[in-house]
Order: C-alpha cells, then sequence, then structure tokens
C-alpha cells in the first residue's frame, strides 16, 4: 500500500473492514438511507483535509441482490493542496448481509491517477478487478483475486463497525479485520478499550474506544498509532480518529 495511501485511509475515517466472529450481533438500525456525515482532518493547528460518506436515499439492485449505494470522497486542502488529493470510492452493500458486492474507485492523488471496478462473486470467493484504460477508453479485465468468505471492502467494513453492539464487549476484547484492499488481503486485530468521554468542537460526548493494532509500516508511529471514538448512542458514528506518525499526529474529526 503506498505511502499517502495509507494516510489517505484516515482521512477517510478508517474504513475499517471487519469480519466478525458470529457472536457479534449486527444492528441494521444503524444505517440510514439518506444519511451524509463529514469530517475533518488536522495536522496540530493545520486543517489539512475532509472527507464524506452518503448513504444514498435509493435501494439499488446488483443482478437481483438489493443494495445500499454508498459514496466516499476525500480530498486536502488549506497547504496540504500542496500534496493534492482527490479521491471517491462508490460500493454496493447488500442490505441483507452488508457484503460488497460492486465497488469502484476514482484516484487522484498528484499526477497519479486511477479508475478501478471490482466485481464480488460470492458464491465462488472471487473478486474481479478492471482497470480503466485510456487508450481503449474502456475497462479492462487486471486480474482475478481468490478471497475469504464473506469478503467486504472499506466501506462495507465502515458499516460493520457502526453495527456492532460494542455495549455487549468488554473491555481487552479482540475483534479481527479481515479484508481486501488494493489486490490484497489482510488481517488486523481491533482491542475495544471500553467508554471514554471526549470534547469535540466544544461538545462533550460519550464515546466507545477502539485501537487496531497497526503492522509495522512506514507511516504509523509503532503498533499503538491509532485510537478511534465512536458514539456511545443509537447512531454509534465514529467522531474522532487520532493516527501517530512519523510526521506527527493527526486527528480526524466529525464536523457535522
Amino acid at each position: 500500500m503506498r505511502k499517502h495511501n495509507q494516510i489517505l485511509y484516515l482521512l477517510l475515517f478508517f474504513c475499517i473492514p471487519v469480519h466478525p466472529s458470529v457472536k457479534y450481533k449486527l444492528n441494521y438500525s444503524r444505517i440510514k438511507p439518506g444519511e451524509t456525515i463529514n469530517y475533518t482532518a488536522n495536522w496540530g493547528i493545520l486543517t489539512i483535509g475532509s472527507a464524506s460518506v452518503s448513504v444514498d436515499s435509493r435501494i439499488y439492485k446488483v443482478g437481483s441482490t438489493a443494495c445500499y449505494k454508498i459514496d466516499v470522497k476525500g480530498s486536502t486542502n488549506g497547504l496540504a493542496k500542496l500534496f493534492y488529493v482527490r479521491d471517491s470510492w462508490t460500493s454496493y452493500v447488500d442490505t441483507a448481509t452488508i457484503q460488497t458486492h460492486k465497488s469502484s474507485r476514482s484516484i487522484r492523488e498528484g499526477s497519479y491517477q486511477l479508475d478501478e471496478q471490482i466485481d464480488f462473486d460470492h458464491s465462488n470467493n472471487k473478486a474481479t478487478v478492471k482497470v480503466y484504460n485510456k487508450k481503449s477508453k474502456s475497462f479492462e479485465i487486471k486480474k482475478v483475486y481468490d478471497t475469504p468468505e464473506n469478503i467486504r471492502d472499506v466501506i462495507a467494513g465502515f458499516l460493520v463497525v457502526r453495527m456492532i453492539d460494542l455495549d455487549k464487549l468488554k473491555a481487552g476484547e479482540v475483534f479481527t479485520i479481515n479484508g481486501f484492499y488494493e489486490d490484497e488481503g489482510y488481517k488486523i486485530d481491533v482491542v475495544f478499550r471500553g467508554l471514554e468521554t471526549i470534547k469535540v468542537k466544544n461538545k462533550t460526548i460519550k464515546c466507545y474506544k477502539i485501537n487496531p493494532i497497526m503492522p509495522k509500516n512506514a507511516v504509523f508511529d509503532g503498533k499503538n498509532a491509532v485510537d478511534v471514538w465512536l458514539s456511545n448512542d443509537e447512531k454509534q458514528n465514529i467522531v474522532r480518529i487520532k493516527a501517530r506518525m512519523f510526521v506527527g499526529s493527526v486527528v480526524i474529526e466529525q464536523s457535522k
């Protein structure tokens, strides 16, 4: 995974693709068609980026499957415009299983450009990745990948994190991320830390805190470098992310 994509991963509110064990019941009522959540990213006193997540008010069909259509957008701004980022993702997520059936992404990061589509075949545990070819002006198959069962992309993972009833977990309990991103699968353990009250935009919010254990990499400063706070209410929105990186700490907060 490229360094700038790891940072953008945080900018997009740590959309972690979770494959929880069966003991974690999912609360489907937290998905609200028509909902938009906005975030800002700050590095010290500087605002360096923004992101949004929107659930379309309509239900779409992928084949015969009813799906939510979810759009994610992230960009740099302020001084960070020197490092140009304008990225967007779209995912069609099964309303019954929260599995991804189709996704796409448009990446514009400096001089780097990528337009990609992925079709997920859950019956055969395959993911077909297509990339846009400027010469032929069409999407062409790059590769067909084997995937684990019940695979989810980063957007469906964001939904699952919100849907786990964290109040049923004990401090120190661990669940596992099992996802597919940038043509590869991976697993990361996430530790539930319990309840914590934080202040965001002069508001005091009671939150659940989780701590993904990061693999060794060139961006995050240690395995406990990322903390995530989700609201202790029916919505269970991600309210804040704090990431300690070798270039300093980045804080991402819900803006409204």
